[in-house]
């Protein structure tokens, strides 16, 4: 126990993970669906999602929802097998800019 004051103190622990959550958010995603740029994102808590560094979520235009994730591959693999479990789930891959964008299977 203690380990959290080795850290600093509560405000610089939100702080530092506040500027970690910041540091992963892509510029925007591209829709799976009808390609347009989906620059509203939200974050998701990754907390007790071991590997897994952020996930973010955006609602495009045309009603789809759009994911991403960054971490270990197999925990980002595992999430995505996860969401394709309980609906019909197209994935592609893209930068953090978001400039480079293709879906799997093109």
């Amino acid at each position: 126990m203690g380990q959290a004051k080795n850290r600093g103190t509560l405000d610089q622990r939100v702080a530092q993970a506040q500027a970690k959550l910041a540091a992963n958010r892509p510029e925007k995603l591209v829709c799976n669906s009808c390609g347009a740029d989906v620059t509203q994102l939200n974050p998701v808590s990754t907390r007790g999602l071991r590997g897994l560094e952020a996930i973010w979520v955006g609602q495009c235009d045309c009603g789809h929802t759009t994911f991403a994730a960054s971490g270990e591959p197999k925990a980002v693999e595992a999430f995505f097998f996860a969401l394709s479990q309980d609906s019909e789930l197209t994935l592609g891959r893209q930068d953090k800019a978001g400039g480079e964008h293709d879906k799997a299977g093109d």
